[in-house]
């Protein structure tokens, strides 16, 4: 009898350290996580001098997208647009890796190009607003 209290105790001290370790690893997690949030996605919009009216249609929404998205504030959305064929321009293109008229989402350095996907929706707002959405999302889960 007395080595079965012995080894009962021995069991129950033994689970209920293990339960104790558990917790205190999944709270660790979910603080990790909390962190790894970024501050600001850029939305950089590359033109030239000379623009048709798609062109000039892209910028438009996608500043009034911009503005949308941080009246939701889940995250800080900024809006550029880069004339091509100003000297100071190239050395930001360069960095994110664009060679000409562009609409490119950045968020923690890394580049998502939606140009094809906003010159094809250029009228439609809501679709640009998902576009620049979708490829924050993305950059956010590949983090």
């Amino acid at each position: 009898m007395k080595h079965f209290l012995t080894i009962a105790t021995a069991l129950v001290m033994i689970f209920g350290s293990l339960s104790l370790n558990a917790q205190t690893v999944a709270s660790s997690k979910s603080s990790v996580e909390v962190k790894s949030a970024p501050t600001k996605v850029e939305v950089l919009y590359f033109h030239y001098t000379r623009r048709c009216v798609t062109c000039k249609t892209v910028e438009e929404n996608s500043k009034i997208a911009v503005d949308q998205l941080n009246s939701e504030k889940k995250l800080e959305y900024s809006f550029k647009a880069l004339n091509m064929d100003d000297a100071d321009t190239k050395p930001v293109a360069q960095k994110n890796k664009v060679d000409g008229q562009a609409l490119v989402v950045v968020v923690d350095g890394k580049v998502t190009d939606i140009t094809g996907a906003s010159f094809m929706n250029a009228k439609d707002l809501s679709k640009i607003k998902d576009e620049i959405k979708k490829a924050a999302d993305k950059a956010l889960v590949k983090k």
